[in-house]
């Protein structure tokens, strides 16, 4: 006798169903629903969601990384030649501020995590599902281990909401090139500044050296 068995696909789809289920019912005042309701977000692409439920010290990486982009992109406009800005623009990062609209941090994350870009397949939803939940002594600090082995970490907020913690050193690293091209910029822009400088003194120089001549001259005139 032929017995019927569920494929993966089949539980794959049942978990993710369950999954969206829970997310609806649990509120994120919980770990695992916090976990869940993120966990959802990645795999439905919404990245409003995901990023609001990052702990503050994440979303505070994107907000001043954003504005690391608006001083460079003003940096550029008042100290390089008119013929450098497009391509420095490019170089540095800037140029994402008007090309993408990015305004605050939640568009950066939007333009470098691109979660609706995630290739969803039935062993990241089920590998990606609660194993196991601890929670410290204080209450205020949480691990999830899910089924694949990850771990991730939370911390419940003043406003009672558990957010993601695991993705902090990952947002550093993911936006460290806007600080070294800040970094690059700030050289280029003192070396202009330094350049300046010494063909404003070598003007100064010479003025100076033309009129000591002329009053010589004047002097020797007199005599």
């Amino acid at each position: 006798m032929e017995v019927w068995r569920p494929s993966v696909f089949l539980l794959a789809s049942l978990i993710a169903l369950s999954a969206i289920s829970c997310a609806e019912e649990l509120l994120p005042t919980e770990p695992e629903g916090a976990y869940l309701i993120w966990r959802q977000a990645l795999l439905e692409g919404n990245a409003d969601v995901a990023y609001d439920h990052l702990d503050e010290q994440t979303r505070a990486v994107f907000e001043e990384r954003v504005e690391v982009l608006n001083v460079m992109s003003e940096d550029i406009l008042r100290y390089l030649p008119r013929t450098d800005q497009r391509l420095a623009r490019q170089q540095t990062g800037a140029v994402l501020l008007k090309e993408k609209g990015i305004e605050d941090g939640r568009g950066l994350f939007k333009v470098l995590f691109k979660p609706e870009a995630m290739k969803v397949t039935p062993e990241i939803e089920v590998g990606t599902e609660v194993s196991s939940v601890e929670i410290n002594e204080t209450g205020d600090e949480a691990a999830i281990v899910v089924y694949a082995g990850q771990q991730f970490l939370l911390r419940k907020e003043e406003d009672g909401i558990w957010r993601i913690t695991s993705w902090r050193t990952l947002s550093l690293e993911r936006t460290q090139w806007i600080l070294d091209n800040r970094d690059a910029l700030e050289q280029t822009v003192q070396d202009l500044i330094n350049e300046e400088k010494e063909e404003m003194d070598a003007v100064i120089k010479y003025l100076l050296d033309e009129e000591a001549r002329r009053r010589k001259a004047a002097e020797e005139q007199k005599k």
